[in-house]
This record gives C-alpha cells, sequence and structure tokens, in this order.
C-alpha cells in the first residue's frame, strides 16, 4: 500500500506539474476538510433518519393508544347497556314470579272452594240418599194412607208439599254442584297451563340473564386488556419518545458539526481559490476578457446548483451522465492540474484544472480513472477539446461532474459563464 501511495503520488505531481508546495497544502488541507464534511453530513442524514423512525413510532404509538381508548369507551358503554338489559330482565323475572305466586295462590284457593264444594256436595248426596229412602218408603204408602195417617187436611198437604220442595231442591243442588265442579276443573286446567306458560317464560329470562351476564364478563375482560395495552403502548411511546429526542440531540449535535467542518471547508475553499488564482497569474496568459465562455462541458441534468447545501455552500454545479461520457474544454486555455490533487488527504477524485487566463480558470472534477484525462499539464486545450471521461473517483455517488469557475481569485456560479 505505501508503494502504491507513493506511486500516485510520483504519478499526481510529478513531471511537468510545477505546482508549489503551499497550492498542494491547501489542496490538501481542503480535501481533508471535503471528507470530514461529507462523514459529518452522511452522520447527520443518518440520526434525521433515525429521528424519523422514532417519531413514526410515537406517532403509531399515539394512533394505537387513540384506538384503544375509542374501543374502551365503546367497551364500556356496551357494557352499561348490558347491565341495563340484565337490570330489566331481573325486574322482569321479579314480576313473572310475583305473577306465577299469585297465579299459585289463586289455583289453590279454588282447589279449596273446590274441596269445600266437593265436601258440601257429599253432605248433599247424603242427604238425597236419605230423601230417596225416605221418597221410597213413602211411595210404598198410598194418598189415601197418607191422608188417613195425617191428623189433619193441613198435615197431610204440608207433608205433599215437603216432599215435592226436597225433590226439586235435590235435583237443583245436583244442577249447581256439576255446573261449579265444572267451573273449578277448567279453571284448574287453565292454571296448570298457566304454569306452564309462567314456568317457559322464566326459564327464558334466566337464560338470557346468563348470556347477558357472560357478555358483561366478556366486554369487562375486553376492556381490562385494552387498559393493559394501553399501559404497553404508553411505554412503548415514552421510550420511543425518549430515543427520540436522543437521536434528535444526536441529529442537533451531527448538524452543528457538519456546519463547523463547512466553514473550515468555505476557509479552506477561499484560500484555494486564492492560491489557484496565483498559479493562474503565473500562467503567462493574458487576461480572460470574455463575459462567456465558448460551450458547456457536458449536457445532462443538474443535480446540484451554486450555493448553499446542507447547511454549507457548493462552490460549483454538478451535471449528471452516465459513465464514460466525453467531458470537453468549455474555452481555450492551458491544463495547469492532472491527476489526484488530494489524494494525499485520502481523496481519488481525479481532477483537470484550465486556467483561460491570469484571472479566470475553470475545474472539472470527479474524472474517470480507467479512462485517464486526454490531456496533460501544460497542454493548451481549445474549446470543444476532449479533456476526459465522466466517472465515479472520489467522494461522490453517482457519475457526474463537478464544475467550478475561478473569476479573480474567487469561485463564481458557472450558470452566467455558460452559453
Amino acid at each position: 500500500m505505501a508503494a502504491l501511495t507513493v506511486l500516485a503520488l510520483i504519478t499526481a505531481f510529478g513531471g511537468p506539474a510545477s505546482a508549489d508546495e503551499e497550492l498542494n497544502a491547501a489542496l490538501r488541507r481542503k480535501v481533508q476538510l471535503e471528507q470530514q464534511v461529507a462523514v459529518a453530513r452522511e452522520t447527520t442524514e443518518r440520526y434525521k433518519s433515525i429521528t424519523n423512525q422514532y417519531q413514526a413510532a410515537v406517532n403509531q404509538a399515539n394512533q394505537r393508544i387513540d384506538q384503544l381508548a375509542r374501543q374502551q369507551r365503546a367497551a364500556q358503554s356496551e357494557a352499561e347497556g348490558l347491565g341495563f338489559e340484565i337490570r330489566i330482565a331481573e325486574e322482569q323475572l321479579q314480576l313473572v314470579a310475583l305473577q306465577l305466586e299469585e297465579t299459585r295462590e289463586l289455583v289453590a284457593s279454588l282447589k279449596g272452594q273446590r274441596a269445600e264444594i266437593d265436601r258440601q256436595l257429599e253432605r248433599r248426596k247424603a242427604l238425597y240418599a236419605e230423601h230417596l229412602v225416605a221418597a221410597y218408603r213413602q211411595s210404598r204408602i198410598s194418598p189415601l194412607e197418607m191422608l188417613l195417617s195425617s191428623t189433619s187436611l193441613a198435615e197431610f198437604a204440608s207433608r205433599v208439599q215437603s216432599f215435592i220442595f226436597i225433590q226439586r231442591a235435590d235435583r237443583q243442588l245436583q244442577t249447581d254442584i256439576g255446573a261449579l265442579a265444572s267451573i273449578v276443573s277448567d279453571r284448574t286446567r287453565e292454571v296448570a297451563g298457566k304454569e306452564l306458560e309462567i314456568a317457559g317464560l322464566q326459564d327464558q329470562v334466566i337464560t338470557q340473564r346468563t348470556r347477558l351476564a357472560a357478555e358483561k364478563a366478556r366486554y369487562e375482560e375486553l376492556m381490562r386488556q385494552a387498559g393493559e395495552s394501553i399501559v404497553t403502548q404508553s411505554g412503548l411511546r415514552q421510550s420511543a419518545a425518549s430515543n427520540r429526542n436522543a437521536a434528535q440531540q444526536n441529529q442537533n449535535a451531527a448538524a452543528n458539526e457538519t456546519a463547523r467542518l463547512n466553514r473550515l471547508l468555505e476557509e479552506a475553499e477561499a484560500a484555494y481559490e486564492d492560491l489557484a488564482a496565483r498559479q493562474a497569474a503565473r500562467s503567462g496568459l493574458g487576461a480572460f476578457n470574455g463575459s462567456k465562455v465558448a460551450m458547456w462541458p457536458l449536457r445532462g441534468p443538474i443535480t446540484s446548483n451554486y450555493g448553499p447545501r446542507w447547511g454549507g455552500f457548493h462552490n460549483g454545479m454538478d451535471i449528471a451522465s452516465p459513465m464514460y461520457t466525453p467531458i470537453r474544454a468549455v474555452s481555450s486555455g492551458l491544463v495547469t492540474t492532472v491527476g489526484r490533487p488530494y489524494v494525499a488527504s485520502g481523496d481519488t477524485a481525479v481532477v483537470v484544472i484550465i486556467a483561460h487566463g491570469n484571472n479566470f480558470s475553470t475545474l472539472y472534477g470527479h474524472l474517470d480513472d480507467r479512462r485517464w484525462p486526454t490531456v496533460t499539464v501544460g497542454q493548451k486545450v481549445s474549446a470543444g477539446d476532449i479533456i476526459g471521461y465522466i466517472g465515479m473517483t472520489g467522494w461522490t455517488s453517482g457519475p457526474h461532474l463537478h464544475f467550478m469557475t475561478i473569476a479573480n481569485g474567487r469561485a463564481q456560479d458557472p450558470r452566467p459563464y455558460l452559453p
């Protein structure tokens, strides 16, 4: 590795490069700061991503807690509704039980009345039997004998009338007793059917109460589980919030470090611009009096313009293009740098710098090293000459050209100089 590094240094700075040590030191300082800025920027993006992940976790926990709270409120409301239904069912059950008790008392009363009627009927039957016996005996006595045995006609008439009244009363008694017995029998059957109906209703209400009680128990269990989930989600939310805050602090620290390194990088670039301008002044070229260069170095989408970027300042223009796309000199001039001027600081970007006058130069960065630049230091080039090819050398996430314009000792926005 040491031998390769020495060889790279000889290749980059040997021969006709003729760049003074002060410029090379500034370039090395610049690449070191660029590398540190790139690392700090990656760290900032990583912490930003972590912060977003924790924020998403916090948002998800909040949504889950809100959902669980809504479910809990719904479960409480339904459980209360079930409680009211149970109370209504219990009231209905008590009413049915009262009706059942009243019906049972009615049945008992009717049965008592029937028993009394049965006793009266038995007595009447006994009396009627005696009447029948008496009537039978009386039938063996002729009316003449009854008349003759009577002391008077009035006694005879009274005996005949009593006999007829008893016969009529017995027949009426038999009719009334039969009708009452039929009514009692009908009521007894009606009460028995009512008892069966009430018993069925009682079983139905008991079944409903059991079911409602089971539903209430189930919803109470759901509420308990929801409460436990809320506690768990609250813990996760607090943990995610804590992690988010820590990541935010790390992100802020990384952003501050990035800003600090960018400031140092800008200072180095300012020193580099001054040294590059003095190098161009020693090129022997006259002043660049044009307001624009002849052409674009290549055509492609602009991925990063000149100006503020990542909390710092981008001193050039990034133009994306496929690998190995030819890069052309934007105007005639003298090549002052070819190779890896930052390799001592760890940057392997291949760079070409062309001076177009003692006060104006252009820089082409991230050129491919497998198709090495076609120009050499000290070579004069014309507008449109191919000087190298698009590559991905150095710190870059994709193939593109980093194009700079340096005028009067300062990096300027390339766009006004381009046609």
